[in-house]
């Protein structure tokens, strides 16, 4: 499942792959390694990791890379923290540029490389590009043992303690009457989000929270929320909560058996800040694959919904130029930008619950009022690519679809980006619609490049 094609190791979100092959072969890892050192010669960098039993080797590896340029580097252990932790530690205390080692949502046996500069923010496709320059010219790595030291409580804490902070502005009545569910997925939160739920005054029921190399996000997390509907409806909680295997997705399960994503968070979240943000400037950010529901339902708000393609860091970016405080991704990634530069799965449930306690409303209640139209994602094996934008046939089907029915119904047709497929999206108010429309477009692309 590497995401590597060409002279390209970043993909839409880092580096991926299975651990153990190309580019996360104990060669390709170090040789990334001496690219750093290269590259971000004598920068202080921090290191964060996963709960994945690869994880501390790539960071070992890695670290002797960027050693093998100067033995005077300046690396820091960050241990097992999330994704969003090791963002704003980099951004809040005196490094130059931190490392994430972590494959997310995906199984143990993948995994990947998230690099973030000094602000926070994840780097710019420029520097990705002269990474991968620097990598694809090395001929021998040159690898020395690395003095990497741990990082003190104090940088840990400034992520703890802006966590914290935030939940303590939670009404403590209201939070003594509510009962959650954490699903932790056996991943990167397995410790901090119990800890920040027990301060703000809830005690939660914690699943998935033993992680031991190879069940993070196995049957449990974001990704598979089954076990947390059972949990719920068992306990009698009233909102589950889970995260995936780095923390920066947050999935909310209601007591009715009902599945909220990040389409129904950013709606309630929109609605919050349209009352209480002097900040919020009307404008939400969220991929192609946003529910039509959910752009219909900002619209009635007054908010605009700007849409970008898929991946989190296109959202930021287009957050940042339209100067929104708010964007995400069906998946989970909710970015709130006023607080941080990256999704924070924990950080997004304490809005989300602080939203709940505003409206008195239960997420069964947020469930029923954003109609989200049904939506069909088909993933069809290809033998080739064809030009979609002077594929005259497709783009007749597509206007006929749109003439017909485009007022309540959308068309997304894209090739995948790490595999020989291509992606096709219906939604629309009518189930018949789609499934007209999918056959049609289904006969049409296996006849023309089908595999």
């Amino acid at each position: 499942m590497s995401n590597v094609k060409d002279n390209r190791l970043f993909g839409t979100d880092g580096i991926r792959s299975i651990y153990g092959q190309y580019p996360l072969d104990r060669v390709s890892v170090v040789k990334l390694g001496n690219a750093v050192g290269r590259v971000l010669w004598g920068s202080r960098i921090v290191i964060g990791r996963d709960t994945r039993q690869s994880s501390e080797t790539i960071m070992r590896l890695l670290s002797s890379g960027i050693s093998g340029m100067s033995a005077k580097w300046d690396i820091s252990d960050c241990g097992v923290i999330p994704t969003p932790g090791l963002s704003f530690i980099t951004d809040h205390d005196d490094f130059d540029f931190g490392i994430m080692i972590t494959a997310s949502h995906n199984p143990w046996t993948d995994n990947g490389i998230k690099i973030f500069k000094g602000d926070g923010e994840k780097i710019p496709v420029r520097l990705e590009q002269e990474l991968e320059e620097v990598f694809f010219n090395i001929g021998e790595p040159v690898e020395l043992e690395a003095a990497v030291e741990p990082v003190g409580d104090g940088a840990r804490g400034i992520y703890r303690n802006f966590l914290t902070n935030v939940a303590s502005q939670l009404d403590p009545i209201k939070v003594e009457e509510f009962k959650i569910v954490l699903d932790c997925a056996n991943g990167a939160v397995f410790a901090e989000a119990p800890a920040i739920f027990k301060q703000a005054g809830f005690v939660p029921v914690v699943i998935n929270n033993a992680p031991d190399g190879r069940n993070i996000n196995r049957g449990c997390g974001s990704t598979d929320t089954a076990m947390l509907l059972r949990r719920v409806k068992e306990e009698r909680a009233d909102l589950g909560i889970a995260f995936d295997g780095d923390g920066d997705r947050v999935i909310m399960a209601d007591p009715e058996g009902n599945t909220l994503d990040g389409d129904h968070t950013l709606y309630l979240i929109a609605r919050y800040f349209l009352e209480t943000d002097h900040d919020f400037n009307k404008v939400a950010v969220g991929t192609v694959m946003g529910n039509l529901g959910l752009e219909k339902a900002l619209d009635q708000m007054g908010v605009q919904y700007a849409r970008t393609p898929v991946g989190d860091k296109y959202v930021y970016e287009e957050m940042k130029k339209q100067q929104s405080i708010l964007g995400g991704e069906q998946s989970g990634h909710t970015i709130l930008r006023a607080f941080q530069k990256t999704g924070d799965g924990i950080l997004t449930a304490l809005f989300f619950l602080r939203a709940l306690f505003h409206f008195g409303m239960t997420p069964g209640e947020v469930f029923r009022n954003l109609h989200l139209y049904p939506q069909v994602l088909k993933n069809i094996p290809i033998r080739e690519k064809r030009d979609l934008d002077q594929w005259d046939q497709l783009n007749d089907m597509i206007r006929e679809f749109d003439a017909r029915h485009g007022m309540n119904s959308r068309v997304l047709i894209r090739y995948s980006g790490t595999e020989p497929r291509i992606r096709v999206m219906l939604e629309s108010e009518e189930q018949a619609v789609i499934h007209e429309y999918m056959r049609k477009f289904e006969y049409l692309i296996k006849l023309a490049i089908g595999k």
